[in-house]
């Protein structure tokens, strides 16, 4: 018998999530989309002639259904459209059923073409909301206002539209969003007894606020945005050559993302719990849908953080693809953190995000192309004084060696591993600001050579050598810690500065010092505690 494969796709899921004035709505925003995915295509298939046990994908506002009746499959594709636009505002693009005729895997291919063809093509109008006297939501500044309420406990009414409103109700349960995150941190047992950002409103402040509970782990009131990215699931996926075999791995992928965040989660509520807050997790998921995820997590730990979760993410998912039976994958990561002032507006650090996760995920690539072992790749930025996403730095001698890559060993022409920052880190942390200080200024664009020529390092190299010999006249040893740092995070064979090769760029030197003083205080590894740091 014929059967027909169904693709259908969320339209631009991020503007959906992030049409919000607060960092709360976008948890709400996230929980109803997992909700929608969860429950209302196994609710409307019946109608159709479906069975829910037909539903292959339904995660991350990604659909992909079989049926029996091609008819059946266009009339269910037009419903859940509707359904989700009434549900979200947003739009939901369905391609053309596709005959699997037994050969699933070119189906599944044909499907994802037919997909990405429908969505830069429209058919059909987009139909718009009239009123001829009409208020705009207050929230998220967008949609047509359909009540005046009060949004937020203790602000005055304002006026919303169904979007936001929906996205309130989510955000008043827990939900399966961050149940099953949390759920994973602490256990079933444990859940019923956690807290976490945005749970309660603690001591004097005027509202709930994540924001606020997660800066209450820096003293300057930073935190961290996390993002990452799986590198080349497409290609992945389009292996799968039956149904049972892409449904496994579409629900193993999103619990691979669920166990690689609470891994340093539990690390921190271990080593660093918050006095005041027994049992606190510092982390809030606010996108977790198939390989995408965007997290709130503490500044302080930020780059160390990041390459744990790389780490068991490919080993989590190195034992899935095992067990779904694809052979010949190696799964990868790539992930940008962001780490700016809890009052930075996070749709902004979300943009810087994805200005460093693609140079994450070029990196990734261009490596395995140049012949490489694949491996996931760590980019990070620290927001200074509101700036926006900062252009990267070029020319022939680079205050930089960023991505960094997530694996231990040698990355020879490409780089360093993460590690070796938060390693150096902590030897460097007896060492006085002052001179740390110095060293910074000396690494900054504006002072280094334009290239390694001998004439035109020895200025540079002259005031280098001179800020060494004061560090060691003050500790000998803090002296020769410097000099360790410096051969560790540049190269010995052109000064202390380390051969880059990245194809098809061409080659450059960089140093991981100015990187390091740049996050210094967001570079404490995982399993040390801060106090130690501030001990020597």
């Amino acid at each position: 018998m014929t059967r027909y494969l169904l693709a259908a796709e969320a339209d631009k899921i991020q503007d959906f999530i992030f049409r919000s004035s607060r960092l709360r709505e976008v948890v709400g925003g996230s929980q109803l989309l997992s909700r929608f995915c969860a429950e209302v295509p196994g609710y409307l298939l019946p109608r159709y002639g479906g069975n829910p046990d037909n539903i292959i994908i339904h995660d991350g506002g990604s659909f992909r259904i079989l049926f029996d009746d091609a008819d059946q499959a266009r009339d269910f594709g037009v419903h859940l459209a509707e359904v989700y636009r009434r549900a979200t505002g947003g739009a939901l693009t369905v391609a053309e059923p596709v005959e699997v005729n037994g050969d699933f895997g070119r189906a599944s291919e044909k499907a994802e073409e037919g997909l990405r063809r429908a969505k830069r093509w429209r058919k059909d109008w987009q139909s718009q909301e009239h009123l001829p006297y009409m208020a705009i939501c207050a929230s998220c500044g967008t949609g047509l206002a359909v009540e005046h309420r009060v949004y937020h406990e203790g602000e005055k009414p304002q006026h919303l539209c169904v979007s936001c409103l929906n996205k309130s109700a989510e955000r008043a349960d827990t939900g399966s969003f961050l149940k099953e995150f949390y759920q994973e941190v602490v256990g079933e047992a444990g859940l019923i007894q956690a807290d976490w950002p945005g749970k309660k409103k603690r001591r004097n402040r005027t509202g709930i606020d994540p924001l606020e509970d997660i800066a209450d782990y820096d003293s300057r009131r930073y935190v961290a945005y996390l993002l990452a990215d799986g590198n080349s699931m497409g290609e992945v996926f389009s292996k799968c050559q039956n149904p049972e075999q892409m449904r496994k791995l579409s629900k193993g992928l999103t619990q691979a993302i669920r166990r690689a965040l609470a891994e340093p989660t539990k690390t921190i509520m271990d080593k660093n719990p918050l006095d005041n807050r027994p049992g606190f997790i510092p982390v809030l998921p606010l996108i977790l849908g198939g390989d995408d995820l965007f997290a709130l997590i503490p500044a302080p730990w930020a780059l160390d953080f990041a390459r744990c979760f790389c780490q068991k993410y490919e080993a989590e998912m190195a034992a899935l693809v095992k067990d779904v039976g694809l052979s010949d994958v190696v799964p990868t990561v790539s992930v940008a953190v962001v780490i700016c002032k809890h009052k930075h507006p996070y749709a902004l650090a979300h943009a810087a995000g994805e200005a460093r996760l693609k140079e994450a995920k070029r990196l990734s690539k261009r490596r395995i192309l140049d012949g490489g072992q694949p491996c996931s790749a760590v980019n990070f930025e620290v927001v200074l004084g509101g700036s926006l996403v900062s252009k990267p730095p070029d020319g022939r001698v680079r205050p930089t060696l960023r991505p960094y890559w997530a694996a231990d060993g040698d990355a020879g022409d490409w780089g360093l591993h993460i590690r070796q920052l938060v390693d150096q880190r902590w030897e460097l942390r007896d060492v006085a600001h002052r001179r740390l200080a110095a060293l910074k200024v000396h690494y900054e664009s504006d002072n280094l050579p334009d290239s390694l020529r001998s004439d035109e390092t020895k200025p540079w190299r002259d005031r280098l050598e001179r800020l060494l010999r004061r560090i060691e006249r003050r500790s000998e040893r803090q002296g020769l810690t410097v000099i360790n740092a410096l051969k560790e995070l540049g190269g010995q064979e052109t000064g202390y500065w380390r051969r880059v090769y990245r194809y098809p760029e061409d080659i450059w030197y960089g140093h991981g010092l100015p990187d390091l003083l740049e996050a210094w205080d967001f570079a404490l590894r995982l399993d040390k505690s801060a106090q130690e740091y501030e001990e020597g």
